[in-house]
């Protein structure tokens, strides 16, 4: 998840490449994801797609090859988690659609094809990014999703993926307001966000604090990332409160002195607990420019 990656990359930015500057980036490549967690979820109601709105029995063809389109584009997504079923898929695929006249998709320029296509380049569909609906359509999308799945459910499954224990996610997950949820939903389903997935910073940060061990979390990444157990655990301990909290919080690096400051502890830190070896190989350095 993109909040949780954001967790991780000031640190990987100034500790493992020794680069820490005022001003930071706040995205990053994606984590590998592990083993699908199992994940006790409760079926949500099924709820009947809306009835189309052209005066034909059924779905036509437009708004058929929409439903197909993205329920195949979801269900063979490799990150898909477990605790999102065919049955979920095919629910909201037809909702989508039935949002849409068949009129109404050729004014917008909906395909199948082309919803396919932006899915597969991105991960997301991010309608209202791609076509000029109105909010009245948006809003009919996110209430067909909210029926169909479980998202409290979905969500807590794929921080999981990214590495975070099952009762952990599920922690983050419980400690998400409803409201938050649906703007999460909205985010991947009408409106492409990159940066918090439409999650509050604060919210987001809240829920993190209240459920996660972020030493242990970053120890468990340091691994991944290629370092002995016994640098990982000698850097993720020796991190001063004051980054573990700025990462949760959201990094915010205005005062240049400051910076310098904390780039000094980050390189003593390396230096104290990375073999030159570890260092070179996550293009740091051991002595400051």
């Amino acid at each position: 998840m993109p909040i949780l990656k954001l967790v991780l990359t000031l640190l990987l930015a100034c500790l493992v490449a020794a680069a820490c500057a005022s001003d930071s980036d706040d995205s990053s490549p994606p984590v590998a994801a592990t083993e699908s967690p199992t994940v006790e979820t409760t079926q949500p109601a099924q709820t009947p797609a809306p009835e189309p709105t052209t005066a034909e029995e059924g779905p036509s063809n437009a708004q058929q090859e929409l439903a197909d389109a993205i329920f195949s584009a979801m269900l063979n997504d490799e990150e898909r988690p477990d605790a999102v079923t065919e049955g979920q898929l095919r629910c909201l695929g037809d909702g989508v659609a039935g949002v849409f006249s068949n009129d109404r998709l050729d004014e917008l320029g909906i395909t199948g094809a082309r919803v396919t296509a932006a899915y597969t380049d991105r991960g997301t569909f991010a309608l209202g990014d791609d076509y000029d609906i109105n909010d009245s359509e948006a809003s009919q999308v996110v209430d067909v999703s909210m029926g169909c799945l479980d998202w409290r459910t979905v969500i807590a499954a794929a921080i999981t993926q990214e590495g975070i224990p099952a009762d952990q996610a599920n922690c983050i997950a419980s400690e998400l307001s409803d409201e938050s949820i649906r703007s999460s939903v909205e985010s991947g389903l009408v409106s492409q966000s990159e940066d918090d997935l439409g999650i509050a910073q604060s919210e987001a940060s809240g829920a993190l604090q209240a459920c996660l061990n972020v030493r242990d979390l970053l120890f468990e990444t340091f691994i991944q990332d290629g370092l002995s157990e016994q640098s990982a655990r000698c850097v993720a301990d020796g991190l001063p409160e004051e980054l573990v909290e700025m990462m949760l919080e959201g990094p915010e690096l205005d005062d240049e002195e400051a910076a310098l400051e904390l780039m000094g502890e980050l390189m003593a830190l390396q230096n104290r607990c990375l073999t030159p070896e570890e260092i070179e190989s996550m293009g740091g350095s051991s002595s400051l420019q």
